[in-house]
């Protein structure tokens, strides 16, 4: 300290004799702001280092490999389940509006039907609801937003400039007031024209989120956690404002556990695991489930299985073989690579069929809507909504 103190008494006796006593005195003092700014920035700097060294270390720990005898394995808890600084923060939830009825339609697994199963589920719960039914678009390939909404692309994707509904959602961007208030619509076409559908709204995607979704990881890898991305939508979607105003909201997941799926299992109530009833997807849904529970022990969700429903299955096929694969591997204990019993596969009556009128969806709006009373498949939709309701407590 001495040795500061002398450097600055000879500095100012320098200044003195080349500018004299007054001039000297306030370059003096500018030299010294200068060189406090200088090592205020250094320190800033070198906090700002260390800290991005620990969550740089912490991140590649999220995601690390361990090393045994020469063979790698996965060893970290992986990703998502990394755990936060500080725990999620709710508020208190008014006690005297009903309980959240959220259900998350998802499945690991592409090209299972899931989309189909979740809009046609949403369109037949609000042709009977007093309050609209929400249908969330979280995949980036907005499938169910090209489903909901007939006619051209326009009438859904956003604007110029701006971001899908789904991008603002998972990045924490809504108010509970405004998912309350969405606007957007269901359309089917009737006679050539679009009919809207108002008891069923939506929030659809686009091909942005798919970087929202790297761009929530990044944060959700990098930053403090002390906010925990995991959670937004719960927030939003067990608010009291949201709450009150659907009778039903369901998430259609895209095929993978990215960012927003995540951020579906932790909001959702209820899941609901479509299939293709084969080998493969068979065992990616024993594997799904499985996940889902893995998730549950380390309380990231608390959904409630409502069960595994099969789809796109041929009337005249004879599906008992894989059926009773399906249902054993299900029931099987966990350390025997089954599904612990936590899941059922749903009764032959709820199959949904594999008809043209649910491929050729897009454009045209939901399926249920174009179909006539007593149809088949119109039939199977009904009773596994029915499950929903009954299991949801959906009045």
């Amino acid at each position: 300290m001495s040795g500061w103190i002398s450097f600055f008494v000879d500095l100012l006796a320098t200044l003195r004799s080349l500018f004299g006593k007054g001039i000297a005195e306030v370059i003096a003092g500018v030299i010294i702001l200068l060189l406090g700014f200088l090592a205020k920035k250094l320190w800033s700097g070198g906090c700002w280092l260390i800290d991005y060294h620990h969550r740089l270390r912490r991140a590649l720990g999220d995601v690390a490999r361990e090393e045994e005898g020469g063979i790698k394995r996965e060893g970290s808890s992986g990703l998502w389940l990394a755990k936060p600084i500080g725990k999620p923060q709710f508020k208190s939830f008014d006690p005297t509006l009903p309980n959240a009825r959220i259900l998350v339609v998802a499945n690991a697994k592409g090209g299972v039907g899931k989309t189909t199963v979740a809009a046609n589920i949403a369109a037949c719960v609000s042709e009977g609801s007093e309050k609209p039914v929400l249908l969330v678009d979280l995949d980036f390939q907005a499938s169910a937003s090209s489903m909901a909404v007939a006619g051209d692309a326009s009438n859904w994707l956003p604007p110029p400039g701006h971001d899908s509904a789904a991008t603002y959602l998972i990045s924490g961007d809504l108010t509970a007031q405004q998912v309350a208030g969405v606007q957007m619509t269901a359309t089917t076409v009737v006679l050539n024209q679009n009919s809207p559908r108002p008891n069923l709204r939506l929030i659809t995607a686009g091909n942005d989120l798919a970087q929202a979704e790297n761009r929530v990881m990044i944060e959700w890898l990098l930053g403090d956690r002390r906010h925990d991305v995991r959670f937004r939508l719960k927030k939003l979607l067990h608010s009291d404002e949201v709450r009150q105003r659907y009778s039903l909201i369901v998430l259609d997941c895209p095929p993978r556990l990215t960012t927003a799926a995540i951020q579906a299992l932790a909001a959702g109530t209820h899941l609901l695991v479509p299939t293709i009833l084969d080998r493969p997807s068979s065992e990616a849904t024993v594997n799904f489930v499985r996940q889902v529970e893995v998730f549950r022990d380390n309380k990231l969700t608390q959904v409630r299985h409502l069960g595994v429903t099969a789809t796109m299955t041929d009337a005249n096929a004879n599906y008992q073989a894989q059926v009773a694969w399906l249902s054993q591997r299900l029931a099987d204990h966990r350390n025997v690579r089954g599904a612990g019993g936590v899941a059922k596969l749903l009764d032959q009556p709820t199959y949904i069929t594999d008809l043209a009128v649910f491929r050729h969806a897009a454009g045209k709006g939901i399926a249920y809507y174009r179909m006539n009373a007593g149809e088949n498949a119109r039939e199977r939709i009904e009773k596994l909504a029915d499950i929903v309701r009954r299991e949801m407590a959906i009045q």
